[in-house]
């Protein structure tokens, strides 16, 4: 999968403190829902879309998108992190969501580093900053 300029992503599974344990059925069993924290039309469900069509083909169950907007991906984010932790439910985590809401907020209701696993890095690609040339830095 070609990377996209300006976005990074990555897709993360809630987890809980003990782990998930081995299972001896096939992995998945039963539909997959990618959790997209934010409204519909943009980048990262452009993604989770190419991406579940993609799994769906190859896995045989259905990968459903679920838009969760809200509070700069907080919403969406936080609904994974209390899911089941049994890798049915996934997050398209761009970098706002795992590491600058982390930068803006004083409280979090999820820690990035405890409750999430990464899957797969989706996308890569850096941000820049841009200021006026009138700004002395």
């Amino acid at each position: 999968m070609k990377t996209l300029p300006g976005f990074s992503l990555l897709a993360l599974v809630a987890v809980d403190a003990a782990g998930v344990g081995a299972s001896a059925q096939t992995y998945p069993t039963r539909p997959v829902t990618f959790v997209v924290p934010f409204a519909p039309g943009g980048g990262t469900e452009f993604l989770a879309r190419l991406l579940g069509q993609r799994l769906e083909q190859r896995l045989g169950k259905p990968f459903v998108i679920e838009n969760r907007p809200g509070g700069g991906g907080v919403t969406g984010a936080l609904s994974v992190a209390r899911a089941a932790p049994d890798g049915y439910t996934i997050l398209m985590a761009p970098s706002p969501v795992m590491a600058i809401n982390v930068a803006l907020h004083k409280k979090l209701p999820y820690d990035p580093a405890v409750d999430f696993v990464p899957v797969a890095l989706v996308v890569a690609t850096p941000y820049v900053l841009v200021v006026t040339p009138t700004l002395p830095v």
